[in-house]
């Protein structure tokens, strides 16, 4: 295994991986975050809007009235209403802090008609606006998709809610159209899907959502950008800390000096920001026309090449263009496969899996602008099993034992030699002349060979030390 990660030619999996790691890893951490958020907060008002469509008759309608009177007494110091819709709407509990009527209405609920989204969001909207609370809340519990009613005008009332400061949420059986509710809510997160029937799961996660996203007006704005940029925030940690290490191991270095650590860090935090901005702020703006996940892919994108761009500064010699590019198609990659399992699997699991493949995207696409949009390299050879690659070009490679040395030797002076391309030549430095070299040249700094390779002149162990890496082989085969 260890001979699998320190061969060069494996370096892409190997990036791949380490960055899926580190993004599962941190959004795990941010998971238990969010769980460990305190719910006290202070009085809401809200609305519970509940489809009563036809296709709700059956078991549907009583397993969405079991898991209805369970959030009725999760939020009993709320106040709440309830609002019903089929082919029209009505409210049919006005709000109230008495539970036993709520649970009662629910009980004497019975299918029919279709589904007017359009009424279903008026009626509601008349609720909360008359309520006039300063925390307000509307969940919409639905099975289907708009058959009745204009669907524009509820994306409308809805977007007018959001604006002030109402916070919506939706519980969406299988057969729901999901993508109209994220334009509903304004979030693609605050739509949760109930998988199997399993409604009281899913309102119990939708109470969750409401109890840690309390505010009006501004906060609520606030809170929302806390929750995306949050995510984002931990995603970026976790990919570059772990793109950083492994860059690290493969060149013989500590795998993370605390001031570096510190630095990788802070960019990470900015990076993770900025995103979250770009998702908050594209989210908002196209959830009107039903197509707010678009912000996600977009901040993903905004993630992806940040963080492959702050890898020039790790990576010698790395096409910042290039790194940029390749690293905003890896979060785009990443950020569909992060939109197919939270739809497919669910919020919780489906983000977890979908920082998997994100973290993986980047990861890979870092590590493959490295190895194909290069002219020259440099092969170091610390024995026939262990050796490193690192790309040549404008930016000096420093060779020594000093802690910025580009590539760490033990037993020399710091700074001992340095590498560097001016045009077409391939300067080498040491402590008594710079000479030219060419692809296929080699030097020995200490006890490491120095190798120059090129497309046309690759590096071949074989040819250069032939009975060691036989014997190599044998070593190989024995562990």
């Amino acid at each position: 295994m260890q001979t699998y990660i320190n061969d060069p030619k494996n370096k892409p999996v190997v990036f791949m991986l380490s960055a899926a790691l580190g993004c599962l890893v941190a959004a795990l951490v941010a998971e238990v975050f969010l769980f460990m958020l305190p719910t006290g907060e202070p009085m809401q008002s809200i609305c519970l809007t509940i489809d009563i469509s036809g296709s709700m008759a059956g078991d549907n309608l009583s397993d969405m009235q079991k898991a209805a009177k369970q959030f009725i007494d999760k939020r009993s110091g709320d106040f709440l209403a309830i609002a019903i819709f089929s082919s029209d709407a009505r409210l049919l509990v006005p709000f109230t802090k008495d539970t036993a009527k709520l649970k009662k209405s629910i009980d004497d609920l019975e299918a029919y008609g279709a589904t007017n989204f359009q009424r279903a969001l008026e009626v509601s909207a008349d609720a909360l606006n008359e309520q006039n609370s300063k925390n307000s809340a509307l969940l919409i519990f639905t099975d289907g998709e708009n058959t009745e009613g204009n669907e524009n005008r509820a994306i409308q009332v809805a977007q007018q809610l959001r604006q002030q400061g109402i916070r919506i949420f939706s519980v969406a059986a299988v057969d729901a159209d999901v993508m109209y509710l994220a334009g509903l809510t304004g979030e693609r997160d605050r739509v949760v899907s109930a998988q199997d029937g399993k409604f009281g799961e899913a309102f119990a996660t939708a109470e969750k959502m409401i109890a840690t996203t309390i505010g009006s007006g501004s906060s609520s704005h606030t809170a929302a950008f806390m929750a995306t940029a949050g995510w984002t925030v931990f995603a970026a940690l976790g990919i570059a800390l772990a793109l950083v290490a492994i860059q690290n191991y493969f060149m013989k270095k500590e795998l993370l000096p605390k001031e570096q650590a510190a630095i990788v860090a802070i960019s990470a935090v900015l990076a993770g920001l900025a995103a979250g901005v770009v998702a908050q702020t594209t989210m908002t703006a196209l959830s009107a026309v039903y197509i707010g996940e678009l912000g996600r892919i977009l901040a993903w994108s905004v993630l992806g090449g940040l963080l492959a761009f702050g890898m020039v500064f790790v990576i010698p010699n790395l096409d910042k263009t290039k790194a940029l590019g390749f690293g905003a198609l890896g979060g785009l990659l990443g950020s569909i496969g992060f939109l197919m399992m939270t739809a497919v699997v669910g919020n919780t699991s489906g983000r977890l899996l979908g920082a998997f493949i994100l973290g993986a995207c980047v990861g890979l696409l870092v590590a493959i602008v490295e190895t194909l949009y290069r002219n020259v390299w440099l092969m170091v050879i610390y024995d026939p099993r262990n050796f490193s690659q690192v790309n040549l070009g404008s930016q000096a490679v420093t060779v020594g034992s000093g802690r910025n040395d580009t590539i760490p030797i033990q037993g020399v002076g710091a700074k001992e030699a340095s590498f560097l391309v001016v045009g077409d030549q391939i300067q080498y430095t040491d402590l008594h002349r710079t000479q030219s070299l060419v692809p296929g040249d080699r030097v020995k700094v200490g006890n490491v060979e120095l190798v120059i390779c090129s497309n046309d002149v690759p590096f071949s162990p074989s040819k250069f030390y032939p009975m060691k890496m036989t014997r190599a082989k044998e070593l190989m085969k024995k562990s």
